[in-house]
């Protein structure tokens, strides 16, 4: 049997499959591929990028700055801890001079201390103003 030639000729077109990787068109545009579309997504404008920028050095000089103002206040707070313990030595310290300025004080560490002896018997002597000048003593 002997075929046409018009009937050899003919072919017909495969069907038409979507393949899984090939970019989807929507709306008479072709879809980025992952690649693209994760570039796109980070492609922010300058000026938005600026300013998250500067807000994250804000942020982090604001923490930092806290933090300074928390060890400051640590410091200070040793210090009047400091001041408040010298203040009650001091005040220990002056009731120990208060203490030792009594005579009945003084005579115990003369006694225990230089080893003085304390007479037994005091005597005061009396000198005439005449006398005192023909010692040739004068008065201050």
């Amino acid at each position: 049997m002997a075929r046409s030639a018009h009937a050899q000729a003919t072919v017909l077109p495969a069907p038409r499959v979507p393949l899984r990787d090939a970019p989807k068109r929507a709306e008479g545009r072709r879809v980025a591929s992952p690649a693209k579309r994760a570039r796109l997504a980070f492609n922010l404008p300058v000026p938005l990028l600026a300013f998250v920028i500067c807000l994250a050095v804000l942020g982090v000089g604001r923490v930092t700055l806290s933090f300074a103002v928390v060890q400051k206040n640590l410091q200070t707070d040793a210090v009047v801890r400091e001041s408040r313990q010298l203040a009650v030595q001091n005040a220990q310290l002056q009731e120990a001079a208060a203490s030792l300025s009594s005579s009945l004080a003084l005579r115990n560490v003369a006694v225990q201390r230089y080893h003085l002896v304390v007479p037994s018997r005091v005597e005061y002597v009396t000198v005439p103003p005449g006398a005192a000048r023909k010692v040739g003593v004068e008065k201050p």
